[in-house]
């Protein structure tokens, strides 16, 4: 055990290091979801916004409609007012007639606040797609730079990994197996030091019969709280 401390120290910074790796290999994706997903709800808003304006302009040209066919009407009844020949069906028409004129300026009136729709849904349009256009090349650039530090620190990992199973091989097996078994469980931290009375780690404190088995140098010793490998120095 003695003749492995000193390796597994230096295994033991390359753990830390590999781990701090991870975790950025582990938390850049979540930030380019987040990134992604801020993108998609801009996208979102515009698509409701162009929506919005498809139904106003379905409703303007349904008024439109209504209107020209009223207007059509109306010019129907005014040839048939010349060719009636009583006062009463003259009279009639022209009740009639004065009925769709009221209804088409109701009409009328719908449709230009229809049009101020579509003016006031196509300026919001216009600034969301500036918006997104925007949006986009933030994320693009913010993308690049996350994938950048993810190709970073996986080439890390990889480099570290070679040093660190080269040093691997110099340690007892049943030791390096322990270590890996903890190191793995214990967030990239499987050896600490012991300097006082107390575990670095979770802050246990020691027993003495387990702080002379550490002075000892002999065989591992197992933190009782944090199941992490105890040492000190010579």
């Amino acid at each position: 055990m003695i003749n492995d401390i000193p390796i597994l120290e230096q295994v033991q910074v390359i753990d830390s290091q590999i781990y701090k790796h991870q975790i950025v290999t582990l938390e850049i994706p979540l930030q380019i979801q987040a990134l992604e997903a801020g993108l998609e709800s801009e996208l979102t808003q515009l698509k409701a916004l162009e929506n919005e304006l498809k139904n106003i302009q379905l409703k303007q040209k349904q008024k439109e409609g209504d209107l020209a066919a009223k207007e059509g009407s109306i010019q129907k009844y005014e040839v048939q007012l010349t060719q009636v020949k009583t006062n009463k069906e003259y009279s009639s028409l022209q009740t009639e007639i004065s009925a769709i004129k009221a209804d088409n300026s109701l009409l009328e009136e719908e449709i230009i606040k229809l049009m101020d729709q579509v003016t006031d849904c196509q300026q919001r349009i216009k600034t969301e797609q500036s918006r997104v256009k925007e949006a986009e090349k933030e994320v693009q650039t913010k993308k690049a730079l996350l994938e950048t530090q993810i190709a970073e620190a996986k080439k890390a990992i990889d480099e570290l990994s070679v040093q660190k199973k080269e040093l691997m091989k110099q340690i007892d097996p049943e030791i390096a197996s322990l270590y890996e078994r903890i190191v793995i469980k214990k967030r990239g931290v499987a050896l600490v030091k012991v300097e006082g009375e107390v575990c670095p780690a979770c802050q246990m404190q020691l027993r003495p019969q387990l702080l002379n088995e550490i002075k000892m140098r002999d065989k591992v010793v197992i933190c009782e709280q944090c199941s992490r490998m105890l040492y000190a120095s010579a």
